[in-house]
């Protein structure tokens, strides 16, 4: 019955100019109209001409020949309202194709969800098991053999990786278009898209081979197909895709978003799920596995220790700073972390980068002045000053502001950020950031735009960048008091540079600064009196080298804070032992610095006192391997440079 040469296409009632369908009693008195075809590629005219003789056999379409044309007419074009129209088509050779070609086997299908008449379709082949029941039943229908010889999904799959012919597909043409995926039906009706697929060929006899590209993935199409065009009966091999919802198909399999299949050497499919992400919920580990997911998203990789270590000094430090080779991924570490919070989906401006600049000497420089001659006061070019504006709006203080300080020890830092040391240290309610003197509040022109002080609240989080370099200049103890210094490790990009397989995210919604700060808790550690001890005996050891430094109470609190603010699940080993680790070296260790005859008896392995014999006596409370290698590092500068830098 059915011709190889048939090709199978959606259409719709064509219209005039007026808007009236092409709908007419031609000269043998029998209903004659004309489709527009809807589909991609269009055909050489994208018109067809049918007739009422046109219909599968099995389509009951009254007409009357005692009714008024017109009255005929209307039916004709009632019965086809809301419907799209399946038919077939012999497929001619373009020099020899008709203007109007003639259309046959025609069913009628209601048109599905969102469709408008400037909706077009691609067809794709639909691919099932030999034992599918109704696939049978209509290959015996139609005296139409596919010579489908695959029994499961996982034989269809080597079926492509072998090159084997898939079998026959009805009303399609490999030489007009190649989808980048095709559709597996299981025997319960499921259907699934299977790409990456590049090529696609007929065998003498008219099978179907297709060609993939990399490892094949898969994804579920269920939730789409009330807008796509697919029924059984009428062909159970080839559905309707209409081009936005093919485009979001296509995008999700070329982004590995999909489920991933990896054939073993056993020539065993195996199956990788997806990692859904639910950014609705409200703790660590979902801004952690989100940061995870932005960054691979942009083809970065951070190890998750990294990641953990991060998120947790942003949360309970009032000053992060993230070191590391250039090239780290530093400044876009960031901004991953705003995306993980929703922050960059604002249109609210509550992300800014703060590029720091060699010339800045004092806080004018990111502040601005105020201008006596003209009476305004003039912010920075920078923005700073605007965002702290805005955030303490009663409107935006529920809202979460986030400031980078990018490359900020290109000028001291202590120079042009000296007011904020002093400030992020005060009670929340005595943090006023003063930009001039308040006698001149109301003389000022723009004083209603800039007050003379400003409240930084809890709403804002402050990141820094540096590189470590012969252009920049090193912290003071001042600065390195204050701040959560991490060095970012860099991973083995031969072997760890390694995607995993994530659900595509929509924009993650935006954080509050409740929801954040609910994550804050107080210290409930219970090692804090041991922890307190062990700080207490670095103390001590610091001071022996010299008096002016040790740990003072500030830097203990942190530590303890930063301890019992770690996500509830320990993510990638990252548990309260490694926190103290690295704690000690971002708080501590970064202050050793000095000449030999200062730090070399503290620092050397054969010394009455030293670092490594404290770590010997505490290792209940932490391996330290971390702090070990940083004094080792010390141990070589000392023995390269004589002093630690």
């Amino acid at each position: 019955m059915n011709n190889p040469k048939d090709r199978q296409a959606v259409g719709i009632l064509n219209c005039d100019s007026n808007g009236k369908p092409n709908v007419f009693i031609n000269r043998n008195s029998a209903i004659q109209y004309m489709l527009k075809a809807l589909i991609i590629p269009a055909t050489n005219s994208g018109f067809f001409t049918g007739y009422m003789s046109s219909f599968e056999n099995n389509i009951i379409i009254e007409d009357y020949d005692n009714l008024e044309d017109d009255e005929r007419i209307n039916n004709f074009i009632d019965m086809a309202n809301g419907k799209l129209f399946i038919f077939s088509y012999h497929s001619y050779y373009k020099n020899y194709e008709p203007e109007y070609p003639k259309l046959y086997n025609v069913s009628l299908v209601q048109a599905p969800a969102l469709f408008t008449t400037d909706t077009y379709f691609y067809s794709v082949p639909v691919f099932a098991a030999t034992s599918d029941e109704m696939t049978s039943e209509w290959e015996e229908e139609h005296k139409w053999n596919l010579y489908r010889e695959y029994n499961n999904l996982e034989e269809f799959t080597q079926f492509i990786i072998s090159k084997k012919s898939l079998g026959r597909i009805y009303g399609y043409s490999a030489y007009e278009f190649c989808p980048s995926f095709v559709v597996w039906k299981d025997n319960e009706g499921n259907l699934s898209a299977v790409g990456n697929i590049i090529n696609n060929y007929y065998t003498a006899y008219g099978g179907l081979h297709i060609s993939n590209e990399e490892n094949l993935r898969m994804m579920d199409i269920g939730s789409y197909m009330k807008y796509i065009i697919y029924s059984v009966n009428i062909n159970p091999t080839l559905m309707f895709i209409p081009s936005t919802i093919y485009k979001e198909i296509e995008r999700k399999i070329l982004e590995k978003t999909s489920t991933k299949f990896t054939f073993l050497q056993n020539n065993q499919l195996s199956e990788e799920e997806l990692i859904e992400i639910d950014s609705s919920y409200r703790n660590d580990e979902s801004i952690i596995s989100l940061m995870n997911y932005y960054s691979q998203k942009d083809n970065l990789f951070y190890s998750l220790k990294d990641l953990v270590n991060v998120h947790t000094a942003i949360k309970c430090s009032n000053l992060t700073i993230l070191s590391g080779l250039s090239g780290t991924g530093k400044s876009q570490l960031v901004n991953i972390y705003a995306k993980a919070l929703g922050i960059n989906n604002s249109d609210d401006n509550c992300l800014l980068f703060v590029p720091v600049r060699p010339s800045w000497n004092d806080d004018a420089d990111l502040l601005g002045y105020m201008d006596i001659t003209n009476m305004v006061y003039r912010p920075s070019n920078t923005g700073f000053v605007d965002l702290l504006v805005n955030a303490q709006k009663d409107e935006n203080q529920n809202k979460l502001f986030i400031v980078c300080f990018d490359e900020m020890n290109l000028a001291r830092v202590e120079h042009y950020f000296s007011q904020f040391l002093s400030i992020l240290e005060r009670p929340l309610n005595q943090r006023e950031l003063r930009l001039y003197d308040k006698r001149y509040t109301n003389k000022l022109h723009n004083s209603n735009e800039y007050p003379d002080k400003i409240q930084i609240g809890d709403n804002i989080r402050f990141i820094g960048t540096v590189n470590i370099d012969e252009t920049t200049y090193h912290f003071s103890d001042k600065v390195l008091d204050r701040a959560n210094v991490i060095q970012l490790d860099v991973l083995n990009y031969s072997q760890q540079w390694i995607k995993k397989p994530y659900a595509a995210l929509e924009n993650t919604e935006s954080w509050s600064k409740t929801e954040y700060n609910s994550l804050i808790h107080e210290n409930t550690n219970s090692n804090t009196q041991e922890i307190r001890e062990l700080l207490w005996e670095i103390h001590q050891l610091i001071k022996s080298a010299n008096a002016k430094y040790g740990i003072g109470p500030r830097v203990v609190k942190s530590i303890e804070s930063y301890i019992c603010n770690l996500p509830e699940t320990i993510i990638d080993g990252f548990d309260s032992k490694i926190a103290l680790d690295y704690q000690i070296v971002q708080r501590i260790l970064t202050k050793v610095r000095g000449p030999e005859n200062q730090l070399g008896e503290i620092l050397r392995y054969d010394s009455a006192e030293n670092f490594e014999k404290i770590f010997n006596k505490y290792k209940d409370l932490s391996d330290f391997e971390k702090c070990r290698k940083e004094i080792v590092q010390k141990q070589k500068e000392l023995e390269t440079y004589g002093y630690c830098i």
